[in-house]
């Protein structure tokens, strides 16, 4: 076993990432992820150990990899310390507790989901066949795991090799998170259904009422629907509907559609 300085125990004695030439769904190659990452990694086992989930490790005991939660360990830390200096940089003004409410929106699980579905990157996961039937390639909380154990594989690949780790990570970090950053503004640090209680007390004196619409099992995880509404003297007023894989982030998905209603007719 080839130990490599910088990295722990878990990760040396890899296997080649180009043993067999498989592929977690047609086409996507890890030399198509690298490039939509914007780093070639000198070890490239190291990115697809982060891409390999427990279900797909449990049926294959003999191939030798590891579940990515090692590196998601590692890369919830890596994360949190770039998205404080990313917004701490960008609103040098803020107090600690605006800058605190900041980061959470950047490193909550949805703001990690899209930012894997930006890149496809469910695409790319190793999953148990079973995972696979029940559509994990879209389940937000898979997809945020990978994100963080991605950016753990790049800076303990970059350490190995020698390159400045933080700077390093901090370069994909920037390319995958621009849309996130972008919209990471003071007056989101809260969540939207605060949010969308705010404006509707201040405007129309009554708070949203959210309510389930549906939902979805068959072959797939469940889907929830849901709408807000404003239930006003002479009727209800719908302001979106939301769909989610539970019924918090259906609400939540909901009170974002309204709060983009309620921006463009304003």
């Amino acid at each position: 076993m080839m130990v490599v300085a910088g990295l722990p125990e878990v990760l040396n004695g890899l296997p080649s990432a180009e043993v067999d030439g498989e592929t977690p769904s047609p086409g996507a190659t890890l030399e198509m992820l690298e490039a939509r990452l914007g780093y070639s990694f000198d070890r490239p086992n190291l990115l697809r150990a982060a891409l390999t989930l427990g279900s797909w490790a449990n049926e294959h005991p003999d191939a030798g990899w590891p579940s990515n939660a090692c590196l998601e360990f590692f890369g919830d830390a890596v994360l949190d310390l770039l998205a404080a200096d990313a917004v701490w940089q960008r609103n040098p003004t803020l107090d600690e507790g605006e800058l605190t409410r900041l980061r959470a929106v950047i490193v909550s699980e949805p703001s990690l989901a899209d930012v894997a579905t930006a890149v496809d990157l469910g695409a790319f996961l190793w999953l148990g066949r079973g995972d696979d039937k029940l559509g994990g390639r879209r389940h937000g909380p898979t997809l945020a795991d990978a994100v963080e154990a991605v950016l753990a594989a790049v800076f303990l690949d970059a350490r190995a090799r020698g390159l400045d780790p933080l700077r390093t990570t901090a370069e994909v970090f920037s390319r995958l998170f621009d849309a996130v950053l972008q919209a990471a503004v003071p007056e989101r640090a809260l969540d939207p259904k605060t949010r969308l209680q705010h404006w509707a007390q201040a405007l129309h004196r009554v708070a949203p009422n959210y309510v389930r619409i549906d939902a979805r099992g068959g072959d797939g995880p469940p889907r929830w629907r849901a709408r807000v509404e404003l239930r006003h003297a002479t009727g209800v007023e719908v302001l979106g509907e939301g769909e989610g894989d539970s019924l918090r982030e259906a609400e939540r998905r909901a009170a974002q559609a309204a709060l983009a209603a309620v921006k463009s007719t304003v």
